[in-house]
């Protein structure tokens, strides 16, 4: 920037800048700090101080709305206005326009040193134009505490993330207004202990620099760059639902806390040293660390990070700039008509007839050859060992994993279950469709002679050897050369069974010939945690984190989880021995693998009828820069983005799944669009129940429900909320309590402590 040598523009900081904080502070005491942003509150990282979570302690409280994607999503055709959201964070105070408008003021105008979610619209059409004036404070002398034995030069910094992929770098343009103390008031002798020598200079503010259509001229200059160690993050905000109160405020003039209110939610002026009430809502309330993170957006300021106070930033983005190289796909599915999809029931509401087909059909199944199967029961019978060997050569995927940690988990198994399902109705089309089994259904218990039997096993090797599937064997002289896939064509693959020879994991040395169980028929899962993350404001990645470890964006969400819980609290280990329901690599031994991973399904169908805004971009499904989690931790592979072909060592074709006669392999976006609540062959009696009802009985509670905030992804906020941006590309090495089987290592290069967000796989 120029600093102006004209005495007529340069002044005293107590006739402008000082009277400009009167002004805000003053304003924000009346107003509330304009009107609350539409969106929700914290994004990634770790739990906001006071909302509970950052644990796999205690849960968050308030139910978390994820306004931002931390994933690249594809680009999306725009053919109208598109709602933008994003977090800011400035310190000390900012306030922002788009496009000319003015959407939001920082309600907090010193500490504590929060950020805030915001949310407008863009027309889809116009070049997007950032404008945001930022202020660190700062007295007449430059300095702030001066009222202490130690006044010190303050720094100021910016960082923003939206949810258009626009991010604060250098790239943004910057104007400083003031700056001091000057250089010549320096060398003049102004200190920290000889304020009165101290001189700051101010300039005006280029006229319409906030207006649609303003070029920067030569007197702005490029934005620096700057680094959390450098710039730091300041004393980041609590959040008290109960008080409304966004921690204690302090004073820039004294540094202890304001005396009103006990400093909650006020603010210091000038006139009013013991401070300004102001109204603050959650959403302007959220922790900076949380919301926004470094591996995304950069800290910028001027030149001078402790002498420039108030600056001004712009850039404008064109309109046809994409965040990502990757167009989303036409999804050409037909929408289902109404009462048309077969309907998905939890196990025990089938009647005792309706439960005896499903059973004998898989043991038909089990039992009968391939060439058999397709000669009685047509081209979609599969036999039982085929879903077992199929998902063993996804795990064992010599690149990574293709079937667990990352995104691709879910498709791929909703994929799986839809082929056994079409397997399944082969042998006996009246079963209509796939039960699941819904664990947080205590009674009738399911692990009786009636259902899938004892657990743990009652044999003398822990082998089940009561209930449906009584002593459901295991294959031995195992060979993969006997598999082909739908094409004809050899599988490769690693895979070659266990150490003696069986069809189990090629660490396994158990000889028993039927399935065994270690775990507890005690097991069972809260109705309350499936629904909050069937029920998750966010996008496709921030579902995975809750449904496989039950944090997302360093908030604990869930008390147990929903897919690996299972298979470790069922299936156990003995030892160091996996169970087959246990073993990450054939557990679809168990029977009961089919009717659980439907009820996962369930949670996921939930969940995208819930975020059906999201279904453009495929829900936010990431469509590169993809990096895996837990035992793909740090490996970007083939398989994991949207586009891929999902395991293309042996994928599904499009007649696999019953789309069409096509031996085309399907990617992760074919069945986001083919298997979607609006076009899936297949619904659940859950979503008819509620669709049908008021939905109630699909919805969770949170501990806080006190309608204090305004609802604000990969950041949080509530009904009481909190918001995040979350990824689950982050992952630390944590255990699921009570199974030593349950751990994830880090997913990526990048730490939990930078994103804040632990998943607890499980690969089965």
């Amino acid at each position: 920037f120029r600093k102006s040598s004209d005495p007529m523009v340069r002044c005293s900081f107590h006739g402008a800048v000082l009277g400009f904080y009167s002004a805000i502070m003053t304003g924000h005491a009346q107003t509330g700090g304009g009107p609350p942003p539409s969106g929700g509150g914290p994004p990634p990282g770790g739990a906001p101080p006071g909302m509970g979570g950052g644990g796999a302690g205690t849960l968050v409280a308030t139910e978390p709305h994820f306004a931002v994607n931390a994933e690249k999503q594809c680009n999306a055709a725009t053919t109208g206005p598109v709602t933008i959201t994003g977090y800011i964070y400035c310190d000390n105070y900012f306030e922002f326009w788009f496009n000319g408008a003015l959407v939001a003021k920082d309600p907090m105008t010193f500490t504590p040193h929060n950020a805030v979610e915001v949310s407008f619209e863009w027309d889809g059409v116009s070049d997007k134009e950032y404008a945001i004036m930022c202020m660190d404070y700062a007295s007449t002398s430059g300095y702030e505490y001066t009222e202490t034995d130690a006044p010190q030069l303050g720094d100021g910094v910016l960082i923003a993330e939206f949810s258009d992929g626009t991010v604060t770098s250098s790239a943004w343009s910057v104007f400083v207004v003031t700056s001091g103390p000057t250089t010549a008031s320096i060398e003049a002798g102004c200190s920290a202990t000889n304020l009165g020598a101290c001189v700051v200079e101010t300039v005006e503010e280029p006229a319409g620099w906030v207006d649609r259509g303003f070029a920067v001229d030569e007197s702005w200059s490029s934005a620096t760059e700057y680094t959390a160690d450098v710039a730091g993050w300041g004393r980041t905000p609590s959040w008290n639902s109960s008080a409304s109160c966004c921690g204690t405020a302090t004073s820039p003039m004294t540094q202890g806390p304001l005396p009103l209110n006990g400093g909650c939610s006020v603010n210091y002026a000038p006139d009013s040293p013991d401070g300004l009430a102001v109204a603050v809502v959650q959403s302007e309330c959220l922790d900076p660390t949380v919301v926004l993170s470094e591996l995304r957006s950069t800290m910028i300021w001027s030149s001078d990070l402790e002498r420039d106070n108030r600056v001004l930033f712009r850039l404008t983005v064109p309109a046809d700039t994409v965040s990502s190289s990757v167009e989303c796909p036409v999804c050409d599915a037909a929408v289902k008509a109404a009462g048309s999809q077969r309907e998905r029931k939890e196990v025990r509401t089938l009647s005792a007839d309706e439960w005896k087909k499903v059973v004998e059909a898989m043991w038909i199944m089990k039992t009968t050859s391939q060439a058999d199967g397709v000669a009685a029961y047509g081209a979609s019978f599969r036999t039982y060992d085929y879903f077992v060997v199929k998902h063993a050569v996804a795990e064992r995927d010599l690149r990574g994993d293709q079937a667990h940690g990352g995104p691709m988990f879910m498709t791929w198994h909703t994929a799986f279950t839809l082929e056994f399902e079409n397997a399944l109705l082969s042998v006996d089309p009246s079963i209509l469709a796939l039960p699941y089994w819904d664990a947080s259904i205590v009674e009738p218990s399911v692990f009786t002679e009636d259902y899938f039997g004892s657990c743990p096993g009652t044999g003398p090797g822990s082998e089940v050897v009561d209930g449906a599937f009584k002593n459901w064997p295991i294959t031995s002289n195992f060979t993969l050369d006997i598999y082909t896939t739908a094409t004809g064509e050899a599988i490769v693959s690693p895979f070659a069974g266990s150490q003696v020879g069986m069809l189990r994991g090629a660490t396994s040395t158990r000889t028993e010939t039927v399935v065994m169980r270690f775990g507890s028929d005690a097991y069972t899962f809260a109705s309350n945690d499936f629904w909050k993350c069937s029920n998750l404001d966010g996008y496709w990645n921030d579902w995975y984190g809750c449904a496989e470890g039950g944090i997302v964006g360093g908030l604990s969400l869930v008390n147990a989880v929903i897919h690996g819980g299972a298979h470790q609290g069922i299936g156990g280990k003995s030892g160091s021995d996996s169970s087959d329901f246990e073993d990450p690599t054939t557990s679809p031994n168990d029977p009961i693998f089919f009717f659980h991973h439907a009820n996962v399904d369930r949670s996921a169908f939930h969940w995208m009828a819930n975020n059906a805004d999201k279904r453009a971009t495929y829900y936010g499904y990431p469509a590169e820069d993809v990096t895996g989690a837990g035992q793909n931790a740090g490996k970007s592979f083939y398989g994991q983005s949207l586009l891929d072909t999902m395991s293309d060592a042996w994928p599904f074709t499009a007649q696999d799944l019953g789309f069409s006669d096509s031996t085309e392999a399907q990617t992760n976006a074919d069945i986001l669009c083919r298997v979607a609540p609006p076009t899936a062959v297949y619904t659940y009696d859950s979503l008819v129940a509620c669709a049908a009802g008021d939905g109630s009985a699909c919805k969770a509670t949170w501990e806080a429900a006190e309608p204090t905030t305004t609802p604000a992804s990969t950041t949080v906020v509530a009904e009481s909320s909190t918001t995040v941006v979350s990824t689950t590309s982050d992952i630390e090495n944590t255990t699921v309590a009570g199974s030593d089987q349950a751990t994830a290592s880090s997913a990526s290069d990048i730490g939990a402590a930078a994103l804040g967000l632990v998943v607890l796989l499980h690969r089965s």
